[in-house]
């Protein structure tokens, strides 16, 4: 994995000559090629809001679809497909349906159109002048599964979040609820993938739909699951959030804090970070259908150590898609234009590998 310095320090060899009264100059048409590689973002030109199933409405049940999509060169939606549900195949297909119509201006990069790849939102089917508030039916599951998670009877409380979830006609407050005890039934059993997934159905739309004390305090278990599963990016995301909502000097920022200032200095070293990765199926963690997802922290990555088959890579950057076979110790580079990428590794679930995320420097 060595690289090619010599133009670089060719570079670096051509400005350490420039004459004193060159520098003004020069930093002149260094802030003319800046403006140049400016990258605009795409401008939505028509945004439709999405029509509600009708089987849903009547039946008073609501979700949210959390949808990725990719917009080309010309404007267009291409890609469309979904992160995330906890509604049913008709919010799922609504959601597709709403985003496809959705027209835009092509971003920009030099002037010239490029894909905008990195798309993501979150659609939600909620019921307006709906009942904020849970059911009293809800109510006495809720509370059910909470002693049973109490007591570790952890297969009935399994059976009994299923038959809530998939049964239950629920609103968003609710849906929200039911996913914070899965929270506390995964953390029993110890699969952090799925956790990750428990907790992210919790914490959907910034917490919009459950109390800001559980949003706290759930948001400080997302940062620390992220982290043991090497997801920084998103891990210092919700510190971020967790700081907004918390403030500065609340008890999980400042135990975090030493934390996040050590990842700072490990991404900031020459030292190859590894993290070990597994490939799940739909429904089994966050935003995977088998698959595995990430945004490095670095813009260079290879994989090595497959124990299984691994299929592709897709990544969806801010202005570009690529997508390739998954090679071993192959080395991929993300070039800075591209901006940042949401990468994801498509293989056979139970596949496992290794990520390292490369500095800088390496030679």
């Amino acid at each position: 994995m060595k690289r090619i310095a010599t133009l670089i320090a060719l570079i670096t060899l051509s400005l350490l000559v420039l004459a004193e009264e060159d520098v003004e100059a020069t930093e002149a048409v260094e802030a003319v090629i800046a403006s140049a590689q400016r990258t605009v973002a795409a401008k939505q030109l028509v945004r439709t809001a999405p029509s509600y199933p009708r089987l849903e409405l009547n039946k008073g049940r609501e979700a949210w679809v959390h949808v990725t999509y990719c917009i080309d060169e010309t404007g267009a939606i291409q890609n469309v497909s979904i992160l995330d549900s906890v509604g049913n195949e008709r919010f799922d297909k609504a959601a597709i349906d709403t985003v496809r119509q959705w027209k835009y201006e092509p971003a920009l990069q030099n002037g010239e159109p490029v894909w905008q790849s990195r798309n993501n939102v979150l659609i939600s089917f909620a019921i307006e002048g709906g009942e904020p508030g849970a059911s009293r039916q809800f109510i006495r599951s809720f509370r059910k599964l909470g002693r049973l998670l109490d007591e570790d009877k952890l297969e009935e409380a399994d059976e009994l979040f299923w038959t809530v979830y998939r049964t239950f006609d629920l609103n968003m407050y609710e849906l929200a609820k039911l996913w914070s005890q899965r929270v506390r039934y995964e953390s029993k059993i110890g699969d952090l993938y799925k956790l990750d997934l428990a907790l992210n159905r919790a914490t959907a739309s910034h917490g919009e739909w459950i109390d800001k004390q559980s949003y706290i305090h759930l948001l400080g278990v997302l940062a620390r699951v992220e982290l043991n599963l090497g997801k920084y990016h998103e891990a210092r995301l919700s510190y971020d959030e967790l700081i907004a909502q918390a403030g500065e000097g609340a008890k999980d920022v400042l135990e975090l804090r030493p934390t996040f200032e050590k990842l700072q200095l490990m991404i900031d070293s020459d030292d190859v970070l590894q993290l070990t990765a597994e490939v799940r199926a739909n429904g089994d963690c966050a935003y995977c259908k088998d698959s595995w997802h990430f945004t490095p922290v670095r813009n260079d990555f290879s994989l090595s150590n497959i124990k299984g088959t691994l299929k592709s890579i897709d990544m969806r950057c801010d202005n570009k898609r690529f997508e390739s076979d998954a090679v071993e110790l192959v080395e991929w580079h993300i070039p800075d234009s591209w901006g940042t990428c949401q990468i994801h590794v498509y293989g056979e679930p139970g596949t496992t590998f290794d990520v390292l995320m490369l500095p800088a420097n390496t030679n």
